[in-house]
């Protein structure tokens, strides 16, 4: 993924930027300057939320994020373009991507999308029907996923003076950890190997000798299996808390102000009450269809497949029937072959062309015999001419397959009906609210809230009897039985061989990040350059840890580097999973020097920017990349350089090219 440019309109510091952000092949960096407040931090906001969006909550929050210098004097508007390519199935796409924010009628910020994919346009809005808006917005959100997920963003668009937080608390091993998923597909084997556990569990079942062992084992199974379910219901309610809270979250706002719209509150319900109706109509119509579906599928499925299939046979049968048929045509009757027998044998006798003894009835019986050899090579005698009738009928049949109409229809019902119970909770309390006022939506919204709450606390509580039950279940002492049982025992074998497929998978990719991570730290991390021993992963994901190690055997305490050691350690880690990783995005990092000394800043410099990506961005002051030194080292590696001027009086940002007053020259 590529970045190639980035207009903004009326966002916070810009009132109007068009910014060409390409960068040649030996040439990856992009510098940019700019003073503290000068919207460097903005710029950096404008590229992230053109690609996932806004959060703007109210009118107070457009307001904040709408620029200043535009009240007055432009429509009052936010919108936000990135141009960029990527790479798809090895085939560059050209993507342009536009999000337009605007207040409606009812002073509420609404959102629509553009996404322009080499010519294949996908579109939608807040006022976009809900099955069109949500196919739409997940193709959007698709393609932008497989350039860049919103969830691994933060690790190649970030604050450099926050990048050693990503130390704490774990974060980075489940960074590690999901992009070693990523590289060699993890989730799959795990998969697998649960899929075959599951068998076992069935499989051991049958084999358990005592009957109370059996019982046991079948409760502990079903008891687990309960709770399993358990767990997907409390997803799914809280999936459906969620989307009820943020849906209902400015109505409650407006009703704990008291400023509730009765007439509003009306208009949605009669919009919730036709969405939803409107669902149901389809449903009903989808189920209908199925059975139509259902009673004809003999007729317009199976037999034209059954016709498809013999149509060799029945042609084989009816060439036969009629090659048959003529044979059968140019039979003569008995009393026919013996009066031409006799009438030939007495021809030939008169002219003594043959015995004068010869006797015409043997003549004609041996005729009569050649005749019926005719009706016994009749491979087909068994049919009669109701069964060819049918046989022609069966072949002129057409296929009439509707299923493919029927999944697709399906396919739209799908999200729809998914929504409901949450548009039937929100047309509830809207009615509520309605008839007893902004008390009960105040009531029902903080009630819901403290139910989300007890949800997520009710997971934590069923996982832990889910392991527990795991221990209890893997304890049993399956009796083996004397006959071979080769289901069960080839089980036995898949569950650790997936997973020793993935632990060698896990070991083959390990080697590779310890050797390349060893080999950056060695040449940037100052406090120990070039005595960097080895870097050791832990073998498995789970309680997932990293060592260093010096040359002279001892482990290196990560948390005894200081500040700039934290902030080199964890760029390297990036740089690696990024090179190693399925995504190839640009790079952009705000604040570079982050906490750098002045001994990293020319390790930076020479070995990390240069080779950091294909694209890297850089927002920086003078007092990070000083003109009279630094700059002289990163402008053999520079594509472009921009200077962002901030004018307090017009309260805007514009751009000017070059680095603080120094041209690039190319």
């Amino acid at each position: 993924m590529q970045i190639q440019k980035i207009k903004a309109t009326n966002f916070k510091t810009y009132l109007s930027l068009d910014l060409d952000l390409q960068v040649e092949d030996e040439c990856p960096i992009i510098l940019i300057g700019g003073l503290n407040g000068g919207g460097k931090t903005t710029l950096f906001e404008a590229i992230y939320g053109a690609l996932y969006g806004l959060n703007i909550k109210n009118k107070k929050n457009f307001e904040e994020l709408l620029n200043n210098g535009a009240f007055g004097k432009t429509e009052p508007k936010i919108e936000l373009e990135l141009v960029f390519t990527g790479q798809v199935l090895h085939q560059t796409q050209k993507y342009i991507l536009r999000r337009t924010y605007i207040l409606n009628k009812a002073e509420k910020p609404v959102e629509s999308v553009y996404l322009n994919m080499n010519g294949s346009v996908f579109t939608y809005g807040t006022a976009t029907p809900a099955a069109q808006r949500a196919m739409s917005e997940q193709q959007v959100n698709k393609i932008i996923k497989a350039n860049l997920p919103q969830e691994l963003s933060q690790y190649f668009l970030f604050d450099a003076m926050q990048s050693s937080e990503l130390l704490k608390d774990n974060v980075f091993a489940q960074i590690i950890r999901d992009n070693f998923q990523n590289v060699l597909g993890f989730n799959k084997y795990l998969q697998l190997k649960k899929s075959a556990e599951k068998l076992l569990q069935e499989r051991s079942k049958q084999r358990l000798k005592a009957q109370q062992e059996i019982e046991e084992y079948n409760k502990l199974c079903e008891t687990k299996k309960n709770l399993e379910k358990e767990l997907g219901d409390n997803e799914a309610n809280q999936d459906v808390l969620y989307k009820y809270l943020t849906s209902m979250k400015a109505t409650y706002d407006k009703a704990k102000q008291g400023a509730e719209d009765q007439e509003h509150i009306r208009l949605q319900v009669q919009q919730l009450e036709s969405t939803i109706k409107d669902t149901e109509k389809k449903a009903a119509e989808y189920v209908e269809n199925v059975k139509d579906f259902i009673n004809t599928i003999e007729l317009n499925v199976f037999l034209p497949r059954l016709s498809s299939s013999m149509s060799p046979e029945i042609e084989a049968i009816m060439r036969s029937k009629e090659e048959m048929k003529k044979a059968m045509d140019q039979r003569y009757s008995a009393e026919e072959i013996e009066d031409i027998t006799n009438k030939v044998i007495t021809y030939l006798k008169d002219f003594a062309l043959i015995a004068s003894d010869v006797n015409p009835q043997n003549v004609a019986s041996h005729i009569m015999a050649t005749q019926q050899d005719i009706v016994a090579e009749d491979n087909y005698a068994f049919l009669d001419d109701i069964d060819l009738e049918a046989l022609k009928t069966l072949k002129k049949l057409n296929a009439v397959n509707g299923f493919i109409q029927l999944d697709g229809q399906r396919r739209s019902l799908d999200d729809a009906i998914t929504e409901l119970p949450n548009l039937r909770i929100q047309r509830d309390s809207l009615k509520g609210t309605l008839t007893q006022g902004s008390g009960n939506i105040i009531k029902e919204y903080e009630e819901k809230k403290r139910e989300l709450e007890r949800l997520k606390k009710d997971v934590e509580r069923i996982n832990e009897e889910i392991k527990k039950l795991d221990r209890d279940i893997h304890g049993y002492d399956v009796q083996i039985q004397q006959e071979p049982d080769v289901k069960y025992d080839t089980l036995v074998k898949l569950v650790p061989f997936f997973e020793d497929v993935a632990n060698t998978l896990l070991a083959n990719k390990k080697a590779l990040i310890e050797e390349q991570i060893r080999e950056q730290l060695d040449k940037m991390l100052l406090s120990y350059k070039g005595h960097i021993g080895r870097v050791e992963l832990s073998d498995k994901l789970d309680n997932f840890s990293i060592r260093i190690y010096h040359t002279a055997g001892n482990e290196i305490s990560l948390n005894q580097l200081n500040a700039a050691s934290k902030q080199i350690f964890i760029q390297v880690l990036l740089k690696v999973l990024r090179n190693l990783g399925d995504y190839n995005p640009p790079v952009m990092i705000d604040t570079v020097m982050g906490v750098i000394d002045e001994e990293g800043r020319d390790v930076l410099m020479e070995e990390y920017f240069p080779e950091l990506a294909e694209q890297t961005i850089l927002l920086c002051t003078t007092s990070e990349i000083r003109k009279e030194s630094d700059y002289q080292k990163l402008e053999p590696f520079i594509s472009k350089t921009y200077t962002l001027i901030r004018n307090v009086e017009e309260q805007n940002t514009t751009v000017t090219e070059g680095y603080f007053g120094i041209p690039l020259y190319k």
